[in-house]
């Protein structure tokens, strides 16, 4: 009980800057949308970037890129405006992106790898609006709520090396994590999000473990995986609990750095426990500082 109280007031003492934001904006920060900008080909392939004033004077900069959830088959950029708008306040750029989404038909086509490629795609896109603007984009971070916390996950767990931008941390809400049949009482997901079809055969003769971490976050971290913050609910009946254990249970065996945040009350939309939530903003704001630079 003493630590859970200790826990308490830590979290509401380090809040304080939290509040301040809510309360009156007046450190909030002016800032400038730039709308549906194309990053690709497809229909899907639209971002928005918000720039606060303060960048243009900066020496260099960080960009959060966000990315929606919606079980891989919906959700819009406009689902991440308010976090965009949040960091872009306290003088970050933020960048919200669409990608192409999985539907009836597609089985092999749209897959969580070529999702990934279309982040990719969207960092170049982020590279060539700095270089427009004089922007100096030096760091990056990827986060994301739900399947685009998966999807922030593997690109920046497998894919970190190829990021046009340093990719220096993500932070992850409710992410699917790991796809075994074990937590998710089947290889469904993991079929759909390779593209991959999974007999009866290639679970007898074990190469079903092949596909299931090919879209597996869990299966890519190493000591040197890029810090991470991951935050679960402890009720969510979505996202099964076996994500948030193993993820963090792949971190900490790996010596990882990253951050655990347990929303102990809520489901999967993390509204239960507005001081975990104060938390999360709190150690965001927190990797911003030590991994931008500012």
């Amino acid at each position: 009980m003493l630590q859970i109280l200790q826990r308490i007031i830590a979290v509401i003492l380090s809040s304080f800057s939290v509040f301040s934001t809510f309360i009156g904006g007046l450190s909030f920060e002016e800032y400038g949308v730039f709308q549906n900008l194309a990053y690709g080909d497809a229909e899907r392939n639209i971002m928005d970037i918000y720039v606060p004033e303060s960048a243009y004077d900066n020496e260099h900069n960080g960009v959060i890129l966000y990315i929606h959830g919606g079980s891989w088959t919906g959700g819009n950029k406009e689902d991440m405006a308010e976090k965009c708008k949040r960091f872009a306040k306290k003088g970050y750029i933020t960048a919200t992106m669409n990608y192409t989404l999985y539907a009836d038909g597609l089985f092999g086509k749209v897959t969580a790898l070529t999702m990934c490629d279309e982040i990719g795609k969207a960092i170049d896109k982020i590279k060539d609006f700095s270089e427009e603007k004089g922007l100096n984009i030096t760091k990056l971070a990827v986060s994301g709520y739900s399947a685009g916390a998966h999807l922030s996950m593997l690109y920046g767990f497998s894919r970190a090396d190829e990021s046009a931008i340093d990719l220096v941390f993500t932070a992850n809400q409710v992410g699917p994590s790991d796809f075994h049949s074990e937590v998710w009482g089947s290889t469904g997901l993991a079929s759909m999000l390779s593209g991959i079809e999974i007999t009866d055969e290639m679970i007898a003769n074990g190469e079903v473990e092949k596909v299931i971490n090919l879209v597996s976050p869990t299966a890519y971290v190493t000591k040197d995986t890029v810090p991470s913050i991951l935050a679960y609910g402890g009720t969510d009946m979505i996202v099964p609990s076996g994500n948030a254990e193993r993820i963090k249970t792949a971190f900490e065996n790996a010596g990882a750095v990253h951050n655990y945040i347990l929303y102990p009350l809520s489901n999967h939309g993390l509204g239960l426990d507005p001081l975990c939530e104060m938390e999360y903003i709190n150690t965001v704001e927190q990797y911003c500082v030590q991994y931008f630079g500012y």
